[in-house]
């Protein structure tokens, strides 16, 4: 029995040597770096300001890179081709920018000939405003704006230059802006209705 005794603590002794140097080892393991680009977390605040702002400063610049190409495909295309997505988005905020009072909604679209009305819905508070209109193209476009079944405008309008009506929006609120192509071509269009 000593013998067998003497062997146990002897035996544990070297079980919890190993044990320790297994833990130590595990645990400096755990502890791994790797490099994300970012300082070390005591120091990121400022770095995280300043890599935000040059990542938001890098997003504005691409956004004004395409606006520009979009601008530039809006004005370069021919009248009888109408425009669609970001090309025809650029045009419509250049022909109708957000400049004079308060911008309640606008949209834009393309009109075909002998195609029922584009229509586009305009939810807005009650009182005076402003319907400013544009087309693209080779002819007219015709646009009424009703309220339910009252009609507040309708009327026939040249292309490729900037309109502007004065407008009552009813108590509804609810307003729909309806274009139409009245040639044989196509026109894009677009409104913003705003109030001073």
């Amino acid at each position: 029995m000593s013998r067998s005794a003497a062997a146990r603590p002897a035996r544990a002794r070297t079980l919890q040597a190993c044990l320790g140097v297994l833990l130590a080892a595990g645990a400096s393991g755990c502890a791994y770096q790797y490099d994300d680009g970012l300082p070390p977390l005591g120091q990121r605040s400022a770095a995280a300001a300043a890599s935000a702002a040059a990542s938001a400063s890098a997003a504005a610049a691409e956004h004004d890179r395409r606006s520009r190409v979009a601008r530039g495909i809006a004005t370069a295309a021919p009248l009888d081709q109408p425009l669609a997505g970001e090309a025809l988005q650029a045009w419509a905020s250049t022909v109708l920018p957000d400049t004079s009072g308060v911008s309640l909604a606008r949209d834009a679209s393309t009109a075909w000939p002998g195609r029922p009305a584009r229509r586009m819905g305009v939810a807005a508070q009650p009182g005076p405003a402003t319907l400013r209109v544009a087309c693209r193209g080779e002819g007219l476009a015709d646009v009424r704006l009703t309220a339910g079944d009252v009609q507040l405008l309708d009327f026939t309008f040249a292309c490729n230059r900037p309109w502007s009506r004065p407008v009552e929006v009813p108590a509804g609120g609810r307003l729909d802006v309806q274009f139409s192509a009245p040639g044989d071509a196509a026109a894009n269009v677009a409104y913003r209705l705003t109030r001073p």
